[in-house]
């Protein structure tokens, strides 16, 4: 199968899902072989496991209704004998089988773990990306993201953060390239300054003369609640995940389009989407015609709807890409029922291309060892090949925009600008993400009270080992309260107490040292992540 995508939605549904669940089956396969477990042992340990468990919550169930008993007998003191004789005995008896049953199901668990053991141990980081490679041999992952990708993809692909990249924080990165085109997942946490409404309430009374039915002067007292709000600045923070795609098409051209779910559409909604959106299709054609700008539609109305990447900067350069079979292959993802449908961003900046997707958010952007093991066999077989299934269909349709156009398959032309060398071992963002992965004391300023954003900065190398300064920017809370004055009934303004947060900026830099595993070997390493270390001085 080392041949490039024509058809990325059918091709999936015909060939590469079942090719990936017969590869993922195949080395699960091979691995139980390799460990020696004894399955049908296992089936038998957890089973008498989950007996001695189900048999341990019925005496428990069976002790609380004895305790139960006991009290209530205990309340008549003709029972009281009773109680002693009878009750208390067997309640002594019960908890004597629970301490047994307990004890039981520990072994077993044990016992069960034990067995398991040569198969948990069997299982890496690299078992999910090397399947994937392994049904689309044109892809490749890297084992971090290196140094000289991160310098080859700013160089030469155009490649940069979006929006303010202090505003931002690496949490896990995935890099590799699809027929030599470099690419990255990231996994980011993201600050942002926003405004948050602080409610305050008073409540007054006062004393007022009313007449009564019969014409008399009488008072009353009236009760009023008061309420006043506050709006103050504070910060948020948001996990992203983006793959981030190079390639040489379309190198001048940029565009955006936004998830906009229309798989979910009836086909007469669609029907009505698509004639809205000729009639703005036109209205744009006419002012690109009066500005003399080189607007100009295509003639599928379809694709040019749905995929609505109409701020498009270069009309050559997107027709280029979006070729008549580039263009179907995209409206039947947009469409289809079958995989996730609309649910992607589409950012395009000269030669880097984004793909945001819904489906991708919030996930891990690759499994792990402990995403697979238990004790039982039945369980890891399921959580081997249900999460690797699950996994590759999340990164196929991540990549699937970027397969649908034929030139992003191509092999890039490597006359490109010469890598220069680098003193650093390490990329800076596989810093960040070591850094993210200590215990927030070893970087955080200690009066901190919200998420950080770290950065890294470079300081020097020596022995393969980068010395990096880690900042942490986060934030203090301290409580305000601010009086608002408000009219009352009683015809006075009246101050009304709104507590508020008031989030005081934070700054803490400490130094740190990354470099492989192997050379961390005799030093005191406090996160290790994509054969990374990093350890303190």
């Amino acid at each position: 199968m080392n041949a490039v995508v024509f058809n990325p939605l059918e091709e999936y549904l015909s060939k590469y899902k079942d090719a990936h669940l017969e590869n993922t089956t195949q080395f699960f396969e091979e691995l139980v072989k390799r460990s020696g477990v004894d399955i049908e042992k296992n089936r038998e340990t957890v089973r008498l496991y989950n007996e001695f468990k189900e048999n341990l919550s019925k005496l428990k169930k069976k002790l609380g209704w004895w305790k139960f008993l006991r009290v209530l007998m205990c309340i008549s003191i003709v029972l009281i004998p009773l109680v002693i004789l009878k009750t208390t005995p067997k309640i002594k008896d019960i908890k004597t089988q629970i301490e047994e049953a307990d004890k039981r199901s520990e072994e077993l668990l044990a016992e069960a773990h034990n067995q398991m053991l040569p198969l948990n141990r069997l299982f890496t980081d690299r078992d999910g990306l090397d399947l994937i490679e392994k049904t689309i041999p044109l892809v490749s992952f890297a084992k971090h993201f290196t140094v000289e990708q991160e310098a080859d993809m700013q160089l030469n692909y155009d490649f940069c953060e979006i929006g303010n990249e202090n505003e931002q924080s690496t949490l896990d990165v995935l890099a590799g390239n699809y027929n030599e085109n470099p690419f990255l997942f990231e996994n980011k946490v993201i600050h942002t300054m926003g405004e948050e409404t602080y409610h305050g309430y008073k409540t007054i009374s006062w004393t007022e003369r009313y007449r009564d039915s019969n014409g008399k002067w009488c008072t009353r007292t009236r009760t009023e609640t008061l309420h006043a709000t506050v709006t103050k600045p504070k910060p948020f923070y948001n996990t992203q995940v983006i793959l981030n795609y190079c390639s040489q098409g379309g190198p001048e051209l940029s565009f955006s389009r936004d998830a906009s779910h229309l798989e979910r559409k009836s086909e007469r909604a669609l029907a009505r989407l698509v004639k809205r959106g000729e009639r703005t299709l036109k209205k744009k054609n006419d002012q690109a015609i009066k500005e003399n700008s080189d607007f100009m539609s295509m003639s599928n109305s379809d694709f040019e709807v749905l995929f609505d990447a109409l701020d498009r900067n270069n009309e050559v350069q997107f027709r280029t890409l979006f070729t008549p079979l580039a263009q179907t292959n995209m409206v039947a993802l947009l469409l289809s029922k079958d995989a996730y449908g609309d649910d992607f961003h589409f950012i395009k900046k000269n030669r880097t291309n984004r793909i945001i997707s819904n489906h991708s958010q919030g996930r891990l952007i690759n499994l792990l060892p402990a995403n697979y093991a238990s004790y039982d066999f039945d369980v890891v077989k399921e959580n081997f090949v249900g999460k690797n299934i699950d996994f590759f269909k999340a990164v196929y349709f991540d990549f699937a925009p970027l397969l649908a156009i034929p030139l992003y398959q191509e092999r890039p032309v490597h006359s490109l600008k010469p890598i220069p060398d680098y003193s650093r071992k390490y990329s800076l963002k596989e810093c960040e993400v070591l850094a993210n992965a200590v215990d927030r004391e070893y970087v955080v300023h200690p009066d901190t009270k919200t998420p950080a954003i770290l950065k890294s900065q470079f300081i020097g190398t020596a022995n393969d080992i980068d010395e990096t300064c880690i900042t942490a920017y986060s934030y203090d809370i301290e409580k305000r309260v601010d009086m608002v004055a408000v009219y009352g009934g009683d015809g006075h303004y009246h101050d009304v107490p709104v507590e508020w947060d008031d989030y005081l900026p934070l700054e803490a830099s400490n130094h740190f040292f990354v470099c492989t595993n192997e050379i961390a070997k005799n030093e005191a390493v406090i996160a290790r992540h994509n054969g990374l270390s990093i350890f303190k001085s």
